[in-house]
């Protein structure tokens, strides 16, 4: 039976085939060299089908019969464009294809011995983060470090030292979730630990798990500021920037209670793998250090213009600036609609948004600034009399 898309994200960005129809295999002459030699040195029937079977996936997955672009480098699967992957277990195969994300899939049936096993590759705190039952749990967790692994390509990779999933949200009623993950081994050619979405879900008994990467965005220039994304080594100075009263005024956010705890957010930070964009550090040319963060984030009710600066830099241009970098970069990306939200005792962020030609168009109970805070609000009344108003830009 075929299964459709079965994950929450990115169905646009990524072609995936599961149990296509046996009835639509492709022959040996379909494929490529290193396929045909390989079908060629099997000996088992069904180990012959199998293989076809997952490049019959491919097939669809890439939209087309025609599989000799495909090529291997340390057993994993390449094309010229693109990136795709390939798994197949005793009841079931996955293909999967993207023209801009790396990809890895994973597809299993389920096995009890996952629990025996279950030291060797992960945590009891890690399987946590899955909410449903132990064994389902285990077996999602297990898929998508294998799909990991196979994003990554490279030997030397300890599923519990160097694969770490971060956060993930299940839906026990859909059977399905998503969450963040890290591949922290390094080699030659991936000198840098990777970020990743990772999706996971159980359908017609099997266990499909599916690891995607988003190269990082190039740093956005202006005459005095960069625009780059979250580092771990930036979490210092996101303590302290949230640390500030004054900053933290009229956002509703607390402050992080230690470094750690904000290293923690950009370590789950899922924006720019999920969305391809988020909020930025803004470094200041002049000194070469963070002075705030200003960027977009993806919301049910739409992508809204944020902003936030250490308070020694308020007042001389600095959020104009990056604000404007920012919504130039939306342009150019084909974004429609940019959503500014902001406290009316806020006159200085009302200034920002009036100079990027934002027009008001709501005036809403203070109620709605908390509905998607990352950090829980503890001091209301600190907005009392005020409205959330609400500012759209058309691009």
């Amino acid at each position: 039976m075929t299964i459709t898309y079965p994950f929450p994200l990115l169905e646009k960005e990524i072609n995936l085939s599961v149990n296509p129809t046996k009835t639509e295999l492709l022959g040996a002459e379909d494929l490529c060299h290193e396929d045909n030699e390989r079908l060629q040195s099997l000996v088992s029937e069904i180990k012959q089908e199998e293989l076809l079977w997952s490049r019959t996936a491919l097939s669809k997955a890439l939209s087309s019969t025609d599989l000799k672009q495909l090529y291997y480098q340390n057993k994993k699967p390449f094309i010229a464009k693109g990136n795709v992957s390939l798994s197949h277990c005793s009841k079931g195969v996955a293909a999967v294809y993207s023209a801009n994300l790396e990809v890895g899939i994973d597809i299993e049936t389920k096995r009890n011995q996952v629990l025996a096993i279950a030291h060797k590759f992960t945590t009891k705190e890690e399987t946590a983060l899955i909410s449903t039952n132990e064994i389902d749990a285990l077996q999602c967790v297990w898929g998508i470090k294998e799909s990991l692994f196979k994003l990554y390509g490279y030997g030397d990779v300890d599923f519990k030292k160097h694969l770490t999933i971060t956060s993930f949200h299940w839906d026990e009623k859909k059977s399905n979730g998503w969450g963040t993950a890290w591949i922290n081994s390094t080699c030659k050619e991936r000198p840098l630990p990777l970020q990743c979405l990772v999706q996971a879900a159980i359908v017609n008994g099997q266990y499909i798990a599916l690891a995607s990467h988003r190269e990082p965005l190039k740093p956005l220039q202006s005459e005095r500021l960069e625009l780059r994304e979250w580092k771990a080594s930036d979490a210092s100075w996101l303590h302290e920037l949230n640390s500030n009263p004054k900053v933290i005024q009229f956002t509703g956010d607390t402050g992080f209670p230690s470094p750690l705890e904000a290293l923690r957010l950009i370590q789950t930070y899922p924006n720019y793998q999920r969305d391809g964009f988020g909020r930025w550090i803004v470094i200041h040319k002049k000194d070469d250090r963070p002075i705030g963060w200003c960027g977009l984030k993806k919301n049910p009710w739409g992508i809204d213009l944020g902003f936030r600066f250490f308070s020694e830099y308020w007042g001389n241009g600095i959020a104009t600036e990056a604000a404007f970098s920012t919504l130039k970069w939306a342009k150019a990306e084909g974004l429609s609609k940019i959503i500014g939200r902001t406290l009316s005792e806020n006159k200085a962020s009302i200034r920002v948004l009036e100079k990027m030609n934002m027009v008001l168009t709501q005036k809403l109970p203070i109620d709605n600034l908390y509905e998607d805070s990352i950090l829980d609000p503890q001091h209301m009344d600190s907005g009392e009399g005020q409205t959330l108003n609400l500012y759209e830009l058309k691009l």
